[in-house]
């Protein structure tokens, strides 16, 4: 498939060790595309940061990759089953995480589907909480 506009809503949901909820959700226009089997989502995020973060989410049989560069700079991967670190790099100094998926939902035929994920977050060792993440991608006609 050639590369496609797309509309990405995202949703993330953060509960920390405390209990406490957090809800982030993002809507933006993207552009999708596919090469040697993995997919490609590119947009921008505002959601996190004042600034807007170009973001790609990148995905295959092996997984889920969140990429940001920009205001903030990380990489996280999403991987059933395992752990995998990453560095979060900010304007207030480097951070060490680590992810560990529980749970890894990908459909994606003909340009649009969901990805969901279930993992906890740590950051420099310590655990910062059980999150979800929720990515709707449908094509723009």
């Amino acid at each position: 498939m050639a590369d496609a506009m797309v509309a990405v809503t995202v949703e993330g949901v953060q509960v920390d060790t405390a209990g406490e909820k957090t809800v982030l959700k993002s809507a933006a226009r993207g552009k999708y595309s596919a090469r040697a089997g993995k997919h490609y989502v590119r947009y921008e995020d505002a959601s996190l940061h004042d600034k807007v973060v170009p973001t790609v989410l990148k995905f295959s049989g092996e997984g889920l990759t969140l990429i940001r560069r920009g205001a903030v700079d990380m990489q996280l991967e999403f991987r059933l089953g395992e752990r995998t670190r990453s560095v979060y790099r900010t304007p207030y100094g480097n951070f060490d995480l680590l992810v560990e998926t529980q749970k890894l939902d990908i459909y994606f035929k003909d340009g649009q589907g969901t990805v969901q994920a279930e993992y906890e977050l740590y950051l420099n060792d310590a655990l910062q909480g059980y999150n979800t993440l929720n990515v709707v991608i449908d094509k723009i006609n």
